[in-house]
C-alpha cells in the first residue's frame, strides 16, 4: 500500500474546449505563487493542459503553453464545416475524423509515455466497451490524452487495448472525484466550465447542448465539493465573466488567458490573506414550479 504525505496536493483540470485557455492563466497564477502539484488529473482539454504542465511545472513552460494556445483554431484542428456536413450525410460516427487533433497533440507533446513526466498525470475517459470510467496513468501518453478529449459525436472514439474510449467529462467533469480517489488531501480545481444565468435565450442546437452539459457538470462538481469538502481541502477556481462562448469557439483565447489569470490571482491572494478556503464558486439556484 502506498503512503502519501498528509498535504498531498493535486491539480484537477476540467474540460471546457476552447475555454481551456483560462486554465493556462490559472496555472500561471498558481506557479507564480509557488503552488505546484504532487499529481495532476486532466479531463478532456484538461488532459492536454495537464500533460503539458506535468512535463515541466515551471513558469517559463506555462508561458510557452500560452503561445501554443494562440495557435489553436478550428482550422488547425481540421474542424471545418464541410467535413462535418459530409460526415453527417454519410452517417459517420462523428462530425470530424480527429486527424487534426491527433496531429496537434503529437506535435506538441514533449514525451511519449506517462512515465517520462515530471509529475504523475492521470487522464480520465469513458470506456464505452465496459461502461465504466477509465483512468490512464501509465504507458503511451498521446492515445490517453486523445481518448479523454474525444467528445462524443464530435470526434471518433479512441481505441485503447481493443476498447473504445470517449471524453471523460460526463463521469468526472473536473477530475476532482478522481483526484480524491487517488488520495489527494488538497485539490486546486481549475474549472473552465460555465453554468451561470444566460442574458438571452440560446439560438442554436449546438449552444443548447453545450450549455446543458456545462450545467450538469457544475452540479456534479458542486455535489462532490459539498460531500467531500470537510475531509479534503478544495480550492475551486472557476471564472465566470465572458464565458458564454461555445466551447469550440477559439476566437477569445487571449481573453480566456487573461481572465483565468486575473481570477486565480484574486482568489489565491485573498485566500492567503484570510488563511481560509474561498467560498464555493456560485451556481444558479434551481427554480421550482
Amino acid at each position: 500500500m502506498l503512503h502519501w504525505r498528509r498535504d498531498r496536493t493535486a491539480f484537477a483540470i476540467s474540460g471546457g474546449g476552447a475555454r481551456g485557455a483560462a486554465q493556462v492563466g490559472m496555472l500561471r497564477a498558481l506557479i507564480e505563487r509557488g503552488i505546484t502539484p504532487d499529481l495532476i488529473v486532466g479531463v478532456s482539454i484538461g488532459a492536454w493542459n495537464g500533460a503539458w504542465i506535468a512535463y515541466r511545472p515551471q513558469l517559463d513552460w506555462v508561458r510557452q503553453l500560452e503561445q501554443v494556445w494562440r495557435q489553436v483554431s478550428r482550422r488547425t484542428l481540421d474542424m471545418v464545416w464541410w467535413r462535418a456536413a459530409r460526415n453527417m450525410v454519410r452517417r459517420r460516427p462523428s462530425l470530424y475524423e480527429g486527424g487534426g487533433l491527433s496531429r496537434f497533440v503529437a506535435r506538441h507533446l514533449q514525451v511519449n509515455d506517462f512515465e517520462d513526466l515530471a509529475v504523475p498525470l492521470h487522464t480520465v475517459a469513458i470506456d464505452l466497451t465496459m461502461g465504466t470510467k477509465a483512468v490512464f496513468s501509465h504507458g503511451a501518453l498521446a492515445p490517453a490524452v486523445l481518448a479523454s478529449s474525444a467528445i462524443p459525436g464530435v470526434f471518433p472514439p479512441v481505441v485503447i487495448d481493443g476498447r473504445q474510449h470517449v471524453d471523460g467529462g460526463l463521469v468526472d467533469p473536473t477530475g476532482l472525484d478522481t483526484a480524491i480517489e487517488l488520495g489527494a488531501r488538497r485539490v486546486y480545481v481549475l474549472d473552465s466550465g460555465y453554468a451561470g444565468r444566460l442574458p438571452a435565450p440560446l439560438g442554436s442546437m449546438n449552444a443548447i447542448v453545450d450549455h446543458t452539459f456545462q450545467i450538469a457538470a457544475q452540479h456534479r462538481t458542486r455535489w462532490t465539493i459539498q460531500q467531500m469538502g470537510r475531509s479534503v481541502e478544495i480550492i475551486h477556481l472557476r471564472p465566470d465573466a465572458g464565458f458564454l462562448r461555445h466551447s469550440m469557439d477559439f476566437r477569445a483565447t487571449d481573453f480566456y488567458l487573461s481572465e483565468g489569470y486575473r481570477f486565480a490571482c484574486e482568489v489565491l491572494d485573498t485566500r492567503r490573506k484570510r488563511r481560509r478556503a474561498p467560498e464555493l464558486a456560485p451556481i444558479a439556484a434551481p427554480v421550482y414550479h
